[in-house]
């Protein structure tokens, strides 16, 4: 995985994955969201969320965090059914974006293997990492108030409104506004 750390990149793909599980190795895809985020502006009309059945029908612990009934996967398409496009739509942008990069890109990578695609090694914008870099420089400056690496708690540092927490494209759209205020910040 590279992490960006350069020139911001012009086209990103804010991802947020909702899983069976945290454990890269077993957990399985149960929705995708995805919005664009083209020259610092998320272009919600043209986001996407998608349900997927997962393979293992008992693997459903994440369900309930996630607000997913089980007869709405049940009726979803298979991740391999799903993942050509997303492919298609991670290499059509300059960047991968997301929050916390470890656990999506490593499930992605893992269904791309499973599934006989290639994984397209996108650039990948950790909002993570972004918060660390800001963490460093602020720290420089001055001691005192610590960022936090959750998704709901870096945004409310950075006087974002709550959003709805573990929906895929809630989640996504969530990572774009943090990444454009973590950027600014960095931008200072």
């Amino acid at each position: 995985m590279r992490l960006h750390r350069s020139r911001d990149p012009r086209r990103l793909l804010a991802l947020d994955l909702e899983t069976t599980g945290y454990d890269a190795r077993h957990a399985e895809v149960l929705a995708i969201g995805t919005v664009p985020v083209v020259d610092g502006v998320i272009r919600i009309g043209a986001a996407n969320q998608t349900l997927v059945r997962p393979v293992d029908r008992s693997a459903v612990e994440g369900i309930v965090a996630h607000h997913i009934r089980p007869s709405e996967v049940a009726d979803a398409p298979p991740l391999a059914d799903v993942l050509p496009g997303l492919v298609a739509a991670i290499e059509a942008v300059d960047a991968l974006l997301v929050h916390h990069a470890h656990l999506d890109v490593a499930v992605l990578r893992r269904a791309c293997a499973a599934t006989g695609l290639s994984w397209p090694r996108p650039r990948v914008v950790d909002t993570v990492d972004l918060i660390g870099r800001v963490r460093r420089r602020e720290r420089a400056i001055r001691s005192g108030r610590k960022l936090p690496h959750d998704l709901a708690g870096a945004r409310a540092a950075f006087g974002l409104p709550p959003h709805l927490a573990h929906d895929a494209l809630a989640d996504a759209v969530a990572t774009a506004e943090l990444y454009l205020a973590l950027r600014s910040r960095l931008a200072r």
